[in-house]
């Protein structure tokens, strides 16, 4: 037997349920902008188009470390910010600790080697990134940086 007819009772006795179309009644009720006693909060405007992404390309920034700087390449390259943020990366010599490029999780691998190719800054080690990461994003911002 189903527990919903119970349900249903106890929704009635406890004033939890109400027919479609029935307005709050009664001193203080309000019956909201619809007129069925729903309210809501207003929504907040929408984000300015590329608020997000300015966003990110500030964090990547002020992180400062090679790994946020490529994520943000790797997700945003046509961004208005991705000019400064190679600049950015063009200025780092040094690779990531181990510890930093691991906090990448499963785009780990790929900037430590988009970086380590970058830092190396020949034809070759830019054709092995590509022929090993194939499809990925970050294989066509490297053309950026031969």
């Amino acid at each position: 037997m189903s527990p919903l007819p119970a349900l249903l009772a106890l929704a009635a006795l406890t004033g939890c349920a109400a027919t479609a179309g029935q307005v709050p009644s009664g001193p203080g009720a309000d019956p909201g902008p619809t007129g069925l006693g729903i309210r809501s909060e207003p929504l907040p405007p929408p984000a300015p188009e590329g608020a997000p992404e300015a966003e990110e390309a500030a964090a990547a920034l002020a992180d400062g470390s090679s790994t946020a700087l490529i994520l943000f390449l790797a997700r945003h390259p046509d961004n208005a910010a991705a000019p400064r943020v190679r600049a950015a990366l063009a200025r780092r010599t040094a690779p990531d600790a181990a510890a930093r490029i691991a906090a990448a999780g499963g785009e780990a691998e790929i900037v430590a080697a988009f970086d380590a190719a970058r830092r190396a800054g020949t034809d070759a080690a830019w054709d092995a990134f590509a022929a090993r990461f194939g499809s990925h994003p970050l294989v066509a911002e490297s053309r950026a940086w031969r």
